[in-house]
């Protein structure tokens, strides 16, 4: 199945470690996991799909080396169900050998490793095919969308935008975009001021703004941000004048950088929403993202 998945994306895959190679994958399958050397705490050990030091029962532990070196990549999946070392084996459930092992194939099919590959080797151009492939499955491309966001490369810009203005997965594309920085703000800029947009797209334009306000201090997009917030607070009368998805993203992006007229602004937001009787879960959200942008600006100032 490994192999399979492999060679479906066009790499050439051996199976005897003597013959010529540029890297060596392995994967440990387990029915009672032995512990390797994962971070107890922090890093790894806190991402999706990585080692639980925690978990003994049955999985399967991926990896690769290169040039015989271990570079920290490591991937576990696991069954759902786990044996319980403090009982006999007698006593336990008899779902043990093979259809525990048919039970982590399902859950190593079910993990895209190979896409998380191409995006730690920086095969981005393997990406950015498969992303435009219509016969990549939309779970695949979601992946690619976050894996991009995660490490952006400008390789990947045009079918960004091209997938942005197709409106395929638009709000991942428009986070992965934001990765590139500076040179996307124009395009961010636009999504974000222009009305005819579905607010959703909005708020993921707003957002991406934030994540490169927060990277870059960008003057530009801090003024662009504080010229919506301040139209928004002098607007809000009752819940019908507020765009919740949107105004909350553009708090939570101005309340990344200390800046005293966005200071008032925040305090005078904050007055208003408390003014409306709206116990919505859309006001409640933006109730709290204000309050906790709030703090830390008052704080700042200590």
């Amino acid at each position: 199945m490994v192999q399979r998945r492999f060679e479906e994306l066009g790499f050439q895959v051996v199976t005897d470690a003597t013959q010529p190679h540029d890297v060596e994958f392995h994967v440990i399958c387990e029915e009672r996991k032995h512990q390797q050397s994962v971070a107890r705490y922090g890093g790894d050990a806190e991402l999706t799909h990585t080692p639980d030091r925690l978990w003994h029962g049955p999985a399967c532990q991926l990896s690769y080396r290169l040039e015989r070196k271990d570079l920290g990549w490591h991937k576990e999946v696991r069954a759902s169900i786990e044996q319980d070392s403090l009982f006999p084996r007698e006593a336990q459930a008899l779902d043990t050998g093979a259809s525990v092992f048919e039970q982590l194939t399902r859950e190593l099919e079910g993990l895209d490793f190979p896409i998380m590959l191409l995006s730690e080797w920086g095969q981005t151009h393997r990406l950015v095919a498969l992303l435009t492939d219509p016969e990549t499955p939309q779970t695949r491309q979601l992946v690619i969308l976050d894996l991009l966001r995660q490490f952006p490369d400008r390789e990947a810009l045009p079918s960004l935008l091209k997938r942005i203005e197709q409106g395929q997965s638009p709000v991942e594309a428009i986070a992965a975009l934001s990765g590139l920085g500076q040179e996307v703000v124009p395009h961010l800029q636009h999504l974000f001021e222009c009305q005819d947009k579905p607010v959703s797209i909005r708020a993921a334009a707003a957002k991406g703004l934030g994540r490169i306000l927060r990277a870059d201090g960008d003057t530009e997009v801090m003024t662009m941000l504080q010229e919506y917030l301040s139209h928004a607070v002098l607007e809000i009368r009752s819940s019908s004048d507020i765009e919740f998805p949107l105004l909350t993203e553009v708090v939570w992006a101005v309340g990344s950088i200390h800046h005293q007229p966005t200071v008032k602004l925040i305090s005078t937001l904050q007055d208003r929403l408390w003014l409306i009787y709206d116990n919505s879960p859309e006001m409640k959200k933006l109730r709290d993202v204000v309050s906790v942008v709030h703090k830390y600006l008052d704080f700042s100032q200590i």
